[in-house]
């Protein structure tokens, strides 16, 4: 088994996981890193120390703290695929879109709406139970539309974004785009699906906890 790294990143601290394949290869989820929190760096510096190529860019929804390093990544990768489930994938043609800048807003964070809007297109749309380099794709909305979870049976690993936020916590519900009955029975399917002992890799704070 490949042990996922986490780089905290962007102006929220978001968990961007570097996801190591066969080969030398990786894909990343949530790039964060950003000029305006001062580590646009941070996740190429640690690809380019590890040899790393990155493949892919999976996006775990598409709020503004978990896009905003797409760009260098993207540059210094440009065959890596940018992915997104399906309900938002609209969102990530134009960014921000109506429910990115909404929530931009929501925070009073305006300068984001510059730093999101440089963001590169996805080019990859994600529907429930796709397969994503070995990892199953499990929509959860609820935070939003089109959060999702990955889960890699065979490693006994869940990343899962922002529906399940940080150790006992979940995603919020009150921003355009939530819905607090979505997420409890998101959450559900996830107790019904995903085994005791699992070990999750949240969007933000501690990881590797036991679901």
């Amino acid at each position: 088994m490949k042990e996922l790294y986490v780089l905290r990143t962007g102006v929220f601290g978001v968990n961007t996981i570097i996801v190591p394949l066969e080969g030398g290869k990786c894909f990343v989820v949530d790039p964060a890193a950003s000029s305006l929190s001062g580590d646009e760096n941070k996740i190429l510096d640690y690809l380019r120390s590890k040899k790393l190529e990155c493949v892919g860019i999976l996006l775990t929804h598409s709020h503004f703290d978990h896009v905003t390093g797409i760009a260098p990544l993207k540059k210094a990768f440009p065959a890596a695929e940018i992915a997104i489930h399906e309900a938002e994938y609209a969102e990530m043609q134009n960014p921000p879109g109506p429910m990115g800048s909404a929530v931009i807003r929501f925070f009073g964070a305006l300068e984001l709406l510059d730093e999101v809007a440089k963001q590169p297109p996805a080019e990859r749309s994600l529907k429930d139970g796709d397969f994503y380099f070995g990892w199953k794709v499990i929509h959860t909305p609820g935070h939003t539309p089109g959060s999702i979870c990955l889960y890699n049976q065979a490693q006994g690993l869940l990343i899962s974004g922002d529906t399940l936020f940080d150790y006992g916590g979940y995603g919020r519900t009150d921003m355009y785009g939530g819905d607090e009955a979505e997420i409890m029975r998101s959450l559900e399917r996830l107790r019904r699906e995903i085994p005791k002992g699992c070990k999750v890799y949240p969007g933000h704070d501690s990881f590797g906890f036991s679901f």
